[in-house]
């Protein structure tokens, strides 16, 4: 394999993909000098893993192997990042050094099972999951199904995590099916955050849904240790300090997340850990041959494919002018969107940008739900996910 690209794309999720697909469609000279630096074998359709836990979709429809995804005219090293020079404009895979001329880094950001007491030890038994790793959903919905009693609890952490409405999610639709099939447990939803949601609007829409449907919910109460065998959680609050235990039949692990760890002592991550870019042009702060998007960048909104959607088109126009040796020129307002299922078949769309202010693009009210925005994104938005957003068309 050569060693130089005039472009290296690291990770090859939602954000590298799009990226890649639609800087090729425009750069017709950048065929075979664009590289995929990715490990997994599989490419995989996050989104859609609540809907696995809840019942609603297969495991095996979120995943696609990572060769079928690579678009034509680019390279991919099956290779885990070891390092990144952006002076030399190197990066270390799999013990291979690559130089490049321009990065997009859009490698993800890491689960941090290991930060909660016990919690890596007790997955995948004694009820105790989480819908954030593959081989796990599917026993998401077994340990749904096997519960008749006691306590569901869904956690939530104080940081920033992909997926950003993946726990409200599951308290809504696991309680939905409780509820319909007359069992006796309880949902428990505990967040370490201090408000349901940014948006008031829809804070204000959940927090009546979560009243409504008499959801036992906490907030600022961070996840701290997992007693599988005990089937104990116990939570930290973040005011007061103190801790409290709670009994549970079921216990689905919203874990704490943080940026690539690959990339520390590289220059690229700001204090809080992610790759440190303007949020309006997505060009690193320091390093001008360096964008990032999605889960791994700063950009201080909400983490999900939806905001991809909207960045890797600014992304792509503004490092094409890069390319050409000016100023990037388009901006990204931070829109995003979070789908909340409130039971099965209705769903809360949230919408907004950095201002937090709705940004709706139907001429409904998107805090109340709709029956139509759940079959959007059961049915509609997996297909615009593998053939359109990874495509770089959506």
């Amino acid at each position: 394999m050569k060693r130089h690209f005039r472009l290296i794309i690291l990770g090859g999720g939602a954000g590298g993909i799009s990226t890649a697909s639609s800087i090729l469609s425009k750069k017709k000279d950048l065929k075979n000098e664009v590289l995929i630096i990715e490990p997994s074998e599989y490419h995989f359709f996050q989104p859609g893993w609540p809907l696995v836990g809840s019942g609603e979709m297969k495991p095996e429809s979120t995943k696609k192997p990572t060769e079928k995804v690579i678009p034509k005219g680019a390279r991919w090293m099956k290779a885990f990042v070891d390092s990144v020079d952006p002076v030399k404009r190197e990066v270390t895979a799999g013990g291979t050094t690559v130089s490049y001329d321009f990065m997009v880094v859009a490698m993800g950001l890491e689960l941090d099972f290991d930060s909660i007491k016990g919690a890596k030890a007790a997955l995948g038994k004694n009820g105790v999951t989480t819908n954030y790793l593959y081989n796990l959903t599917g026993y998401t919905y077994e340990s749904l199904k096997n519960t008749m009693t006691g306590n569901i609890v869904v956690s939530r952490p104080r940081s920033k995590i992909k997926g950003g409405v993946s726990a409200e999610n599951s308290i809504f639709t696991m309680d939905d099916y409780i509820k319909k099939h007359d069992r006796e447990a309880n949902i428990v939803f505990r967040s370490g955050r201090a408000e349901i949601f940014e948006v008031k609007k829809y804070s204000d829409s959940l927090k009546e849904q979560l009243e409504a449907k008499n959801i036992d919910y906490k907030l600022n109460e961070e996840l701290v240790e997992v007693r599988g065998e005990e089937k104990e959680a116990v939570f930290k609050n973040h005011e007061t300090g103190e801790r409290h235990t709670v009994p549970f039949e079921m216990l689905v692990i919203t874990p704490p997340m943080h940026g690539p760890a690959a990339l520390n002592g590289s220059g690229l991550l700001d204090d809080g850990g992610w790759v440190d870019v303007d949020k309006h042009t997505m060009m690193h702060n320091t390093y001008t041959t360096v964008f990032s998007l999605g889960d791994a960048a700063s950009l201080p909104t909400v983490k999900m494919g939806a905001a991809v959607r909207e960045q890797y088109k600014i992304l792509v126009d503004n490092l094409i002018e890069r390319m050409e040796d000016k100023d990037p020129s388009h901006i990204y307002e931070g829109k995003t969107a979070c789908p909340v299922a409130t039971e099965y078949g209705e769903l809360i769309l949230a919408e907004f940008g950095y201002d937090n202010i709705p940004k709706e693009t139907t001429f409904l009210d998107q805090s109340d739900d709709k029956k139509l925005f759940y079959q959007f994104k059961k049915n509609m938005l997996p297909f615009m996910y593998w053939y359109g957003l990874l495509n770089g068309k959506a």
